[in-house]
């Protein structure tokens, strides 16, 4: 294929990348995690400050992402925010893993170069969560910046290449703490291309690339520590921050391995997760990326002539990037499988690894078949598997995308929630108060989330985990309580109290106590829709 029709489809992709990230980002209600990400950065935008918090947070890096388009839409406080200009980023930085595949240069040909950039563009995984205001999609960027910058250098030895080297590395620790399985990763595979390349070299006259100076180790150091610790401190505010990011491995060596809670898969989850389910009456599978994937593995792991001009015909990547991209993309796969700690969204920093060599494996095919007519079959197959992707990512983005019976979906906010959110807001716009009415909740950490980010435009809301500590609740103007702690709740409250049940997420329930002098207000001013949004009656909660 021409050198301009690739460059068109890569491009193409890029746009395709944008579109189905960017599109229709409020469709889906917020999740807990999100939420809570959000109101985290809301205190960043509205009081310049930012302390880390190792026990609950992750690093700081995709708040201060975030706070330029904040301003840019003129947005200053929480309660201004909205789901676009916080989702924006992270399918920004989604879409942008294309343009970094630049970054291989010519040791990533063009055609898988294309190939791999279509793949990350229509990957359902990769766009759904790319869509989601946590850390993952952002993460994922600056791991992919890092690895084509460990492979530049490799091209090149000098402190050119060894500073984006530290800077990404210290970008990835102040995203993620998984940044540790990443790099213990990469120097797998790259100390595997490096022993290799060293044992040819006996046998054959080759250029070796191992040659690593302690000039540029100390500068890839040296950037790597400052930038994470000019985030980790706040640009200086916060000091602390620094020391917290270390002891923070152990927080989460203690709730990946030893402490996974409900989070606790088995070994197969992720994989099991890409091969795909069956599930109302769709079949939903990214296995075409994996099967592309091993073959990709596969061909650079077979035996070759290196440095022979007859493998730039054959392959479609430099063997010993190949190489590098196979044995690190094995070993976070590992990584990421072996820690009982699983949420879906931890599946993109290997899942990245397996679309790249899927783009290899592809365009390997296409170069090994010589007849025009079976390439073009092969072509056709290819494409359709491209197709079939994008379907299946519209169906997961747009037309399901907090069903419980998308795959990607995990403990998603139901969409029964925003009925409650819309009752709050209708009560309180015929309350005399307005939204600084006396809102009470009281529930679990698990199901107070995401109301502080839907409830952020109200000015007096309080959270207590136990009723008993919430005072004087019958005072409230609305109370929501769990559904575990409901009944306790209108037994203080006394029957006057209308009660109204609404789904949270799958199997949670929360209620919403009315007083009955704000409903009778509510039934006289909107008697048009003064039924029920949720669900009136108490057996409800025991289904």
């Amino acid at each position: 294929m021409k050198k301009s029709a690739l460059r068109g489809l890569f491009f193409a992709a890029l746009a395709a990348a944008l579109f189905v990230r960017l599109s229709g980002l409020s469709l889906r209600p917020m999740h807990h995690d999100e939420a809570n990400q959000a109101v985290k950065f809301g205190a960043l935008l509205e009081t310049g400050e930012y302390q880390y918090d190792k026990a609950d947070h992750h690093g700081p890096a995709l708040y201060y992402l975030t706070l330029p388009l904040a301003h840019l839409r003129g947005q200053r406080t929480l309660a201004a925010l909205d789901e676009v200009t916080l989702r924006a980023i992270p399918a920004l930085f989604g879409a942008g893993m294309i343009l970094l595949l630049l970054l291989f240069g010519p040791g990533l040909r063009r055609d898988a170069r294309v190939l791999s950039a279509c793949l990350i563009a229509v990957s359902p995984a990769m766009t759904y969560y790319s869509r989601f205001y946590i850390q993952e999609t952002v993460f994922v960027f600056f791991t992919l910046g890092f690895l084509a910058s460990v492979w530049r250098y490799l091209q090149r030895p000098d402190g050119g290449w060894a500073l984006p080297v530290g800077i990404f590395a210290g970008l990835m620790s102040a995203t993620k703490e998984t940044t540790v399985i990443i790099l213990a990763a990469t120097a797998l595979g790259l100390g595997f291309v490096l022993v290799r390349e060293r044992l040819l070299a006996r046998r054959i006259e080759v250029p070796i690339r191992s040659r690593v100076f302690v000039r540029d180790l100390v500068l890839t150091a040296v950037a790597a520590a400052g930038t994470a610790a000019l985030l980790f401190s706040s640009f200086g505010k916060n000091p602390e921050g620094i020391p917290d990011s270390i002891t923070a491995l152990n927080v989460y060596v203690e709730k990946g391995i030893s402490a996974p809670g409900f989070h606790a898969q088995p070994f197969f989850y992720y994989l099991d997760l890409l091969v795909g389910s069956k599930a109302g009456g769709f079949v939903w599978t990214e296995a075409f990326v994996l099967l592309l994937g091993l073959a990709g593995m596969a061909v650079v792991f077979l035996p070759g002539r290196i440095h022979d001009p007859r493998e730039e015909d054959r392959l479609p990547v430099d063997r010993s990037l190949g190489l590098f991209l196979a044995v690190s993309t094995i070993a976070s796969t590992l990584g990421y499988s072996l820690l009982p700690y699983k949420t879906p969204w931890n599946v993109l920093p290997f899942y990245l690894g397996w679309l790249i060599l899927a783009g290899i494996g592809g365009t390997t095919i296409l170069r090994m078949i010589r007849p025009i007519a079976l390439k073009a079959i092969v072509f056709g197959l290819l494409a359709a598997g491209i197709v079939h992707l994008g379907l299946e990512n519209h169906r997961a983005n747009f037309r399901f995308p907090a069903d419980p019976r998308n795959p990607y979906v995990y403990a998603q906010t139901s969409p029964d929630f925003l009925k409650l959110v819309r009752r709050i807001d209708a009560l309180a716009d015929v309350h005399p108060e307005g939204k600084n009415l006396l809102l009470k909740v009281i529930a679990g950490p698990y199901e107070q989330w995401p109301l502080p980010w839907y409830l952020r435009k109200f000015g007096r809301v309080g959270y207590w985990t136990d009723g008993a500590a919430a005072g004087a609740i019958d005072q409230a103007d609305l109370v929501i309580v769990s559904a575990d702690q409901a009944e306790t709740v209108q037994a203080r409250l006394g029957k006057g109290f209308r009660a109204e049940y609404f789904g949270l997420r799958p199997d949670v329930l929360l209620a919403l106590f009315i007083p009955p002098n704000l409903w009778d207000r509510y039934k006289k001013i909107r008697p048009d829709i003064s039924k029920t949004e949720g669900f009136p009656l108490p057996e409800v909660r025991k289904q």
